[in-house]
């Protein structure tokens, strides 16, 4: 019912302009899972002002945001800006780039400019912080993300992890404050955090080429998530990009693990699942809006990446 709730006071609110159905999506899922003092209306006004766009628009004194959230999930995206989470409690699987791995609580992962991360649910409880920023705000020192790249994006040393994980509680305590100075402040100990992250992964040059082949894996990405609700083939979108489409759809599983076929429809379900959550429409109806020829492969393909069937889903909401 909170869900429904949610969803239809968010549907009374002026969407920012370039609003996608993947960022209702993201907003939808940090809703659900966001850190317990800040209150819905509050979240969704920072929501409407700044925050949570595949384009990120950050405000321009202080081009970051961070956040806690409980049992994340989002699919395979990127973005220019980089990407930091701390496991505060519990376990959950992060993909980044070829990598996947379970991690878990005082565990750290760094992801740089345009690496192409997830998250899943792994049926077990997770409580993460998760810190975005432009890579400017480094100023004259963004050597990192430009000029190096880390060993691995994981860190599991939770010994070397935990003063990484004080700095980001640190951050979001400082980013809930209306205070003088708190912009210095947070550019501070994000300025510590990435001298400390260097100290504790190992760094190597920046590889030119898996960086063009991410570039051009996020504009397929940002590419199927405009238009996820619309038909797609594998024919098609290798056509839209000048490929051939046995090469697309083996570059495509080698970066992300899963097929093109997969993950079309993880998107999808994905947003149907929020608006089975938080709309009254019949499940037919969102079926068909969310890009699906018809209810029985719906409900076929959502049980097979669910575990349980859209009905079911309605029954508990």
């Amino acid at each position: 019912m909170l869900h429904r709730t949610l969803g239809a006071y968010a549907r009374s609110l002026p969407l920012p302009p370039g609003w996608t159905n993947t960022d209702i999506l993201l907003m939808m899922e940090l809703l659900k899972g966001v850190c317990p003092f800040r209150s819905y209306d509050v979240w969704w006004c920072q929501l409407s002002m700044k925050f949570f766009y595949q384009n990120w628009q950050f405000d321009r004194e202080r081009p970051m945001t961070i956040f806690s959230s409980n049992n994340i999930r989002y699919h395979a995206h990127c973005h220019p800006e980089v990407e930091l989470i701390y496991v505060v409690s519990g376990s959950l699987s992060i993909g980044v780039n070829e990598e996947k791995r379970l991690v878990s609580e005082g565990e750290f992962v760094a992801c740089g400019s345009n690496d192409i991360h997830y998250y899943e649910n792994v049926g077990m409880d997770s409580n993460v912080l998760i810190l975005i920023f432009k890579p400017d705000l480094l100023g004259a020192l963004r050597i990192w993300p430009d000029e190096f790249q880390f060993s691995s994006p994981y860190l599991t040393d939770k010994l070397k992890a935990q003063p990484l994980g004080e700095l980001m509680h640190s951050i979001l305590t400082e980013s809930m404050k209306s205070k003088p100075g708190s912009s210095f402040i947070i550019r501070g100990l994000i300025l510590q955090l990435c001298g400390l992250l260097q100290r504790s992964i190992t760094s190597l040059p920046k590889d030119k080429e898996p960086h063009e082949q991410r570039a051009r894996m996020q504009k397929i990405l940002s590419y199927i998530e405009e238009n996820c609700c619309s038909e797609i083939t594998l024919e098609s979108i290798s056509r839209h990009f000048n490929m051939d489409p046995h090469h697309f759809s083996r570059t495509f599983k080698s970066t992300l693990g899963i097929s093109f076929k997969t993950y079309l429809n993880t998107v999808r379900v994905s947003l149907a699942e929020i608006k089975l959550e938080t709309t009254d429409a019949s499940i037919t109806d969102i079926a068909l809006e969310c890009g699906f020829a018809s209810i029985r492969t719906f409900n076929r393909v959502y049980k097979s990446l669910k575990g349980h069937t859209p009905s079911e889903l309605r029954k508990k909401v």
